[in-house]
């Protein structure tokens, strides 16, 4: 080829270059990514709508959350997956759990307005010793001495605690304001995520950790708060929280013991039953029970701790004039008189095997809790409320019966059944 002069041309031209076609994805990877997208779509909307049924349409307090699915699949035609428990089982255990774990009221803990949370290590009494004295100005929870905080409040019976042949409880009610007085607006003083409407401390109870030998016994200290939250869903609650620990960290109530702490136990128990039942305040129900000259539910609330404190003061005075036959004869016809029955009609998973103690345990109702040898022998019943007996077993204290366990159980009070039917008046 040449050029208008006619020269030839010399050399190598560039070709033009084809414009570059997209890459075109493979049909089986685009048909596999729309079915991805589309199962995300659906399991979202699912846990959604999961979120909407158990807890409310409050997508707000919702947290994030992880969730493990498990599923078979078999192969064929068509392809099928299995699910056991069922995905939708699934699904509202893993919302159940967020749940539970959002709300700010935890049983034996205080919440932290400076952490956000009930479960950070300010949210217990570092000692047993120690009670709750009230929030600091940036929301965290002061531990002071039970022994210091009578003093600052000229307690008339503070010198009891430093004689150690006295057996007395002191016991004092402390008004919520007191305990907020310091808190800051930004740090949770108008709050009604944990809103203390009032509290008791009182002490000491010597008690032992339980499982240990240790001859000596721990003094332990207690507050009792009543306490307005808020449940996921946004409905209010009332409940009566127990803030005591042992040194080893365990709530103090697992360890209640015998009779005298028995009916320590009977006493909180009935007020935390009154404080749950009362409506929780609001403005328009507090205006309505004024202007019917009614107690608001705050001022009932005073009533209930305050009596609840002259109370546990009166256990320890009797204590004192008490003998330990006298007090064994009060409870004997408590919760005890209904230990055979209780037994007698348990499901079998209100049967449960003590690890530490080695002994059978019987869920009755009332909170009614009965203990039994090996040999079925009847050992001893106790009022505990529900915190105590889930504390054990989530601990893993108390355990569901073995085969065996329940075979040994079984034959064991269906003789002595036999051996109480032949001489009443014997068998509890």
């Amino acid at each position: 080829m040449a050029d208008d002069s006619g020269t030839p041309k010399t050399g190598s031209t560039k070709k033009k270059r084809r414009p570059r076609r997209a890459r075109r994805r493979p049909a089986g990877k685009a048909r596999l990514q729309s079915h991805l997208e589309g199962v995300e779509a659906s399991l979202t909307s699912a846990i959604r709508e999961a979120y909407a049924d158990m807890v409310g349409a409050h997508p707000d307090r919702a947290r994030p959350f992880g969730m493990d699915l498990r599923v078979s699949v078999e192969p064929g035609e068509p392809w099928r997956l299995q699910a056991d428990p069922s995905i939708e089982e699934q699904i509202r255990a893993a919302v159940r759990e967020m749940a539970t774990q959002a709300e700010a009221f935890r049983g034996g803990s205080v919440y932290c307005y400076r952490c956000d949370s009930p479960d950070c290590p300010h949210s217990h009494p570092p000692r047993p010793t120690n009670v709750f004295g009230g929030y600091s100005s940036t929301g965290l929870p002061v531990w002071p001495e039970f022994s210091q905080i009578l003093l600052e409040r000229k307690h008339p019976s503070v010198d009891l605690l430093y004689d150690p042949s006295q057996t007395d409880l002191v016991a004092m009610y402390i008004d919520p304001e007191m305990l907020k007085q310091r808190q800051l607006n930004v740090f949770g003083r108008q709050s009604k995520t944990y809103d203390i409407l009032g509290q008791v401390v009182f002490g000491f109870l010597k008690m032992r950790i339980p499982g240990e030998n240790r001859s000596e016994q721990e003094r332990v200290a207690c507050t009792l708060q009543a306490v307005e939250s808020r449940r996921l869903d946004g409905s209010p609650r009332l409940e009566l929280n127990v803030l005591a620990r042992l040194s080893d960290g365990s709530p103090a109530l697992d360890a209640i013991k015998g009779p005298y702490q028995t009916r320590v136990s009977d006493v909180i128990s009935s007020a935390r039953h009154r404080i749950s039942s009362l409506r929780p305040p609001s403005k328009g129900h507090a205006e309505k029970r004024r202007a019917s000259s009614l107690p608001d539910t705050a001022s009932l609330v005073a009533d209930i701790l305050q009596g609840l404190a002259r109370k546990l003061e009166k256990v320890g005075r009797q204590r004192g004039r008490r003998t330990t036959h006298a007090e064994g004869h009060r409870t004997k016809n408590r919760p005890t008189s209904k230990a055979w029955e209780d037994a007698f009609g348990a499901a079998e998973e209100s049967v449960l095997w003590d690890n530490h103690e080695r002994t059978f345990v019987v869920l009755g109702p009332r909170n009614r809790v009965h203990v039994f040898s090996r040999q079925g022998r009847h050992v001893t019943s106790l009022v505990l409320v529900s915190e105590a007996v889930r504390s054990r077993k989530r601990r893993k204290r108390w355990t569901p019966l073995t085969d065996d366990q329940r075979e040994q159980f079984g034959s064991a009070i269906d003789l002595l059944a036999q051996e109480a039917a032949k001489e009443p008046g014997t068998g509890a």
